[in-house]
C-alpha cells in the first residue's frame, strides 16, 4: 500500500505540472495572437492615364552619308611633291591637297599648244587658197577641179585644227589633274600615302580619304513583324557609349523592301544629324523607334504588377487598410510602365507598388509611404 504521504507528493506534482502547461498554452496563444495582429507594410501608387509607347531598339555601326565618303586618288601618274593635309584637317570643296611633279604634263602642254598653232595657220591658208579659186573661178581663170580641190585641203586642214584643239584641251586638263583637291566639304579622315611617293593615277591608290559628317547614319535590323509599323521620316532617340548622357535627335531615312528569309529581318537606314561632331564613323549607336502608341491609356509602375503561381499578372487594389488581388490584361509594357488593357481597375486607383509579394488574395495591409505616381 501507499503510505499517505507519498500521496500527497504526487499530488503535488500532477498540480504543478498542470500549471506549467497551462503557462504554455497561454504563451502560445498570446504570442499566435501578437503575430496575427501583425499587417504587411507596403507602398502604394496610383492608376494613372499616360500616353505609352511601345519601341524597338536598333543598334549599328556609324558610318558617313551615301556619297560622303570619298577616297580622293590622282586621275593621271606622277610623283607626289606637295602634301598639305593629314587626318583630321578640316577641307572644303575644291581645296588643294596634293600636288604631282608636272613638268612632264607641261612639256606635252607646249607641244599641244604647237601643233595647235600649226593647224591654225594651215586652216588659214587653206581658207585663203579656197577664197581665191572661187574668184578665179568666176572670171574663168581657173578650172572647176582646182576650185574643188581648194576645198577639200580646205576641209582637211579644218579636220586637223579640230584634231589640235582636242589634244591642247587634254593636254591642259593633264596638267590641271596634278593638282588634286577635295570633291566636298569635310575633313581627313586616313591619308594613305606621303610626299616622294609615285602614284598610278587609278581609284586603287587613293591619296587621302575625306568624310562629311554634318549628317551620319547606320543600319538597323528589324524583324519583319516591325517593319509595316515604321515610316520614313519618323523621329527616333538615338545614343551613344561614345557620348555617355547625350541623346541625338534622328530620323528614319529609308526602310528596305527585301526581309532576309534566313534571319526573317529587313534592313532600317537611321540618319542622325551632327552639327558638333561627336558622332565618328565607326563607333556603335542605338535608336528607340516607338512602334506603336497608345494614347491616354490607365498605366501602372512596372513594379506594380504581381504575378500567381500560375503566371497571371494581376495587382493589389487597396481599400482602407485592405489589399484585394485583382487579375489584369497587359498591353504594352516598358522598363518603367505598363499599360493595364483589361481588368477591374481605374483611374485613380490605388494599388500595391512594393511589398506585394506573399500577400493573399485578400489581405491587411499598412501603408508605409505613399510616393507621388
Amino acid at each position: 500500500m501507499i503510505s499517505t504521504p507519498s500521496r500527497l507528493q504526487s499530488l503535488r506534482l500532477a498540480v504543478a505540472l498542470c500549471a506549467l502547461l497551462a503557462a504554455g498554452c497561454s504563451r502560445q496563444s498570446a504570442d499566435e495572437d501578437a503575430a496575427g495582429s501583425t499587417n504587411a507594410e507596403v507602398t502604394l501608387t496610383s492608376v494613372v492615364r499616360a500616353d505609352i509607347s511601345e519601341t524597338l531598339s536598333l543598334n549599328g555601326t556609324a558610318a558617313a552619308l551615301p556619297n560622303e565618303d570619298v577616297h580622293v586618288s590622282a586621275l593621271v601618274p606622277g610623283l607626289i611633291v606637295e602634301l598639305s593635309v593629314a587626318e583630321g584637317d578640316r577641307v572644303r570643296a575644291g581645296q588643294l591637297v596634293a600636288k604631282l611633279d608636272n613638268h612632264s604634263y607641261r612639256s606635252q602642254l607646249q607641244q599641244a599648244e604647237a601643233g595647235e598653232q600649226q593647224a591654225k595657220a594651215s586652216f588659214e591658208n587653206a581658207q585663203l587658197s579656197r577664197t581665191r579659186d572661187e574668184d578665179l573661178l568666176t572670171r574663168g581663170i581657173v578650172a572647176r577641179k582646182e576650185l574643188e580641190d581648194a576645198r577639200t585641203q580646205e576641209s582637211v586642214a579644218a579636220a586637223a585644227l579640230k584634231q589640235a584643239e582636242a589634244t591642247l584641251e587634254l593636254a591642259k586638263l593633264q596638267v590641271a589633274r596634278c593638282d588634286i583637291v577635295s570633291p566636298l566639304d569635310g575633313a581627313v579622315a586616313k591619308r594613305f600615302v606621303s610626299v616622294g611617293e609615285q602614284v598610278d593615277g587609278t581609284a586603287a591608290q587613293p591619296i587621302v580619304e575625306v568624310t562629311n559628317l554634318q549628317e551620319v547614319e547606320f543600319l538597323g535590323n528589324a524583324p519583319a513583324m516591325y517593319l509595316a509599323k515604321m515610316h520614313p521620316g519618323e523621329p527616333v532617340v538615338v545614343t551613344s557609349e561614345s557620348a555617355p548622357g547625350k541623346k541625338f535627335a534622328g530620323r528614319v531615312e529609308a526602310i528596305s523592301p527585301a526581309v532576309d528569309p534566313a534571319t526573317g529581318v529587313g534592313l532600317v537606314r537611321i540618319r542622325v544629324p551632327n552639327p558638333n561632331g561627336l558622332l565618328r564613323t565607326g563607333i556603335f549607336l542605338n535608336a528607340d523607334i516607338a512602334v506603336e502608341t497608345h494614347v491616354r491609356a490607365l498605366t501602372v509602375p512596372a513594379e506594380a504588377i504581381y504575378r500567381d503561381r500560375a503566371g497571371q499578372p494581376r495587382v493589389f487594389v487597396v481599400q482602407q487598410d485592405s489589399a484585394t488581388a485583382v487579375v489584369v490584361k497587359l498591353g504594352i509594357e516598358t522598363k518603367d510602365s505598363v499599360e493595364l488593357a483589361d481588368g477591374g481597375v481605374k483611374e485613380g486607383d490605388r494599388v500595391i507598388l512594393a511589398g506585394g509579394y506573399g500577400l493573399a488574395d485578400l489581405s491587411k495591409i499598412q501603408t508605409k509611404s505613399q510616393p507621388n505616381p
